[in-house]
């Protein structure tokens, strides 16, 4: 190794790097955005279904905890080759059934489908609530969404 940085230069630039907090005010906007932003799965488990139809709740598996906020992303239906997959913001899961709730988005049939920045926000409060009619297979929702503290949602849009 020469005498002339290497190692050493490099560590040092990486340790510096870490140095800089959210609190310091050489960080910029964008940069306090890439810092808090980080993705996260959307997972939920294989849909139980009576007669090709049924409904999923899952408030801590379908929804931002405390303080945070959902961008969804990604969502992913699988495993059905007919029949309707509906994602609801709230409602409720009421005898099996999915009541209320704002329509977000409907799988036609099974695929993948991709959403911009800001498209489907889910607050603290809210929560993904699935719905399906008419299918044959089963019901399996994947998908991503970006994760970020509540105050920064203005930054988020910019």
């Amino acid at each position: 190794m020469s005498s002339s940085g290497g190692f050493g230069v490099a560590a040092a630039a990486v340790l510096q790097m870490g140095q800089r907090q959210d609190g310091d005010p050489s960080v910029t906007p964008s940069g306090k955005m890439f810092l808090n932003l980080h993705q996260v799965p959307i997972v939920a488990p294989q849909m139980s279904l009576t007669g090709g139809a049924g409904s999923l709740q899952l408030a801590d598996l379908l929804s931002p905890k405390a303080g945070f906020m959902w961008s969804v992303r990604r969502l992913v239906g699988s495993l059905f080759t007919a029949g309707t997959v509906t994602v609801y913001k709230n409602g409720a899961v009421v005898g099996g059934t999915a009541i209320g709730g704002e329509p977000l988005f409907t799988f036609p049939s099974a695929g993948t489908y991709t959403f911009g920045r800001g498209e489907i926000l889910l607050d603290q409060n809210d929560q993904l609530v699935i719905s399906a009619t008419g299918i044959t297979g089963s019901v399996q929702i994947n998908g991503s969404a970006d994760c970020f503290e509540r105050w920064l949602l203005p930054a988020y849009l910019g």
